[in-house]
């Protein structure tokens, strides 16, 4: 039995991602995503470009479904749904680690304009609930503010 079994990881949530971080520098980090409807990671370069990529991924899945709209200063055009298929097992996803840390998010709903789920550290075997992207951000940055110099 792995560290994963006994976390409870939900590996079937067409949601779920690993986020790899490979370095982080007072606060910022920048690292791979993993999910299971592309063979290669998302690559991201700092925090606000990993919560638009996972925002993205929740909108083209549908899931969760956002209970409001994004606003923005400037007016998109909605773009056409698109079906994406799993391309990769979801348990494998879970294999690569970062070089600095590794988190398994899994949103389970999107209210009030913000995401609620469980973020994992996987290198220690912890879970934590959270209420909001903020919140999440905050985790994140607690867990890596032990690799800081």
């Amino acid at each position: 039995m792995n560290r994963e079994d006994n976390l409870n990881i939900n590996v079937s949530a067409p949601n779920l991602i690993s986020v790899c971080v490979d370095t982080s520098d007072h606060g910022e980090f920048s690292g791979r995503l993993y999910q299971c409807y592309e063979e290669e990671p998302w690559r991201y370069e700092n925090v606000v470009q990993l919560l638009r990529l996972m925002d993205n991924l929740y909108d083209i899945i549908s899931y969760p479904q956002a209970s409001t709209e994004s606003r923005s200063f400037v007016k998109k055009e909605k773009e056409p749904s698109q079906r994406l298929e799993k391309r990769v097992p979801q348990d494998e996803i879970l294999k690569p680690n970062g070089k600095v840390a590794t988190f398994v998010i899994y949103v389970q709903y999107r209210q009030n304009a913000t995401w609620q789920g469980e973020v994992i550290w996987k290198e220690k075997g912890m879970k934590q609930h959270f209420s909001s992207a903020l919140e999440l951000i905050k985790l994140v940055d607690s867990a890596l503010g032990e690799y800081d110099i």
